[in-house]
């Protein structure tokens, strides 16, 4: 669902609360003004939308909208749903020269909302003229006891799921997007888990998400994070703790819309690098190899691609995102487009793709 942290930007008179809302309609109705109520969720506003409300004011003096709040919405509509929240819903529809008020009610069903407002009508789409389904029968039957009237609109439907349905089969490039993790995907922090407050140290860098987010509305993309983690053959921290790094990034990462499809770690390190660091570093001798997965190496790409089921052919673009020469070396030998994040901004990484 997309928000917003400074709401106080997306205010409008227009939208007030459920109580003042009750108030303003029967003020309006003892000036003999007749009251229209328009009540749904109307997620992703759409010229449907914006019709049916034109509509609906030319039957009536006074126009008010009721908006289904985020959480039953979501109930109803399921994952992913609504795509705007409440306060942003509210707001766009505020905007409309034929709405007069809006309220976001916290009710999971019109009736309860006729039942508070008791507006003049009740107005409904075309579409609902001749339905006989528990939901609207129950309204017709809720706007007449409080002494109003069921009204229709007259203009086409139109739906918002399946605009959705259009927009995500639109035909979009294939763009597989293989990210580093310390450094690039998180701020840098030398070997993140060798120290207790391993969380108070992680931190998302910023720029990097917003560039995923941006990548992923213009392409297709398949995401996968490969990171060589040496700490483990080090000794400071073994796989598991690894792994729950990679799984608390991947929740921050999920709640800011991201989607990881695979991720990769090698905690080997070669045993050349090995025997040349002996006198300063006490390797874990079972993380030592004679060939490791470590990037520049392609293999934890081709792993991630198996178990995801794709091959590497199926994409028209690879990026990959890294801040280190090995990273490189990887789309070098991906024959993939390589983009540095070291000190970009999200604009600076735009510029560069």
């Amino acid at each position: 669902m997309i928000s917003v942290d400074s709401i106080e930007l997306y205010n409008s008179p227009k939208i007030i609360s459920l109580d003042k809302a009750k108030k303003v309609i029967a003020d309006l109705k003892k000036e003999s003004k007749n009251v229209g109520l328009c009540h749904g969720g109307f997620d992703l506003v759409h010229p449907g939308h914006i019709k049916h409300f034109e509509v609906a004011k030319n039957l009536c003096d006074s126009l008010v909208v009721s908006l289904t709040a985020d959480k039953f919405v979501m109930k109803r509509k399921g994952e992913g749903r609504p795509i705007y929240s409440e306060e942003l819903r509210s707001y766009t529809i505020a905007s409309l020269h034929c709405v007069d008020y809006v309220v976001i009610t916290d009710f999971a069903k019109g009736v309860e909302v006729i039942g508070e407002l008791k507006p003049s009508y009740y107005i409904k789409g075309p579409d609902y003229i001749n339905k006989s389904t528990p939901g609207i029968t129950a309204e017709r039957a809720a706007i007449k006891e409080v002494g109003g009237e069921m009204k229709y609109t007259t203009e086409p439907p139109m739906s918002t799921t399946k605009i959705i349905d259009y927009v995500q089969n639109l035909p979009r490039s294939e763009l597989l997007l293989i990210i580093d993790r310390d450094g690039t995907l998180i701020e840098n922090n030398d070997f993140l888990g060798r120290n207790d407050d391993w969380r108070e140290e992680l931190r998302l860098k910023s720029s990097v998400v917003s560039f995923i987010s941006t990548l992923q509305t213009k392409y297709k993309t398949t995401k996968m994070v490969v990171t060589n983690q040496a700490g483990v053959a080090r000794g400071y921290f073994d796989c598991s703790m690894v792994e729950e790094i990679n799984g608390v990034v991947n929740d921050q990462l999920v709640s800011k819309g991201i989607k990881i499809d695979n991720w990769q770690y090698c905690p080997d390190v070669d045993s050349v690098y090995a025997n040349l660091k002996k006198d300063e570093i006490e390797f874990d001798v079972n993380f030592i190899k004679g060939e490791t997965r470590r990037k520049p190496d392609t293999s934890m790409v081709i792993d991630a691609l198996n178990e995801i089921g794709k091959k590497i052919e199926n994409f028209n673009r690879i990026l990959v995102l890294g801040d280190r020469h090995e990273d490189k070396e990887l789309a070098t030998n991906l024959k993939a487009k390589f983009v540095d994040v070291n000190g970009k901004s999200y604009e600076d990484l735009v510029e560069d793709f």
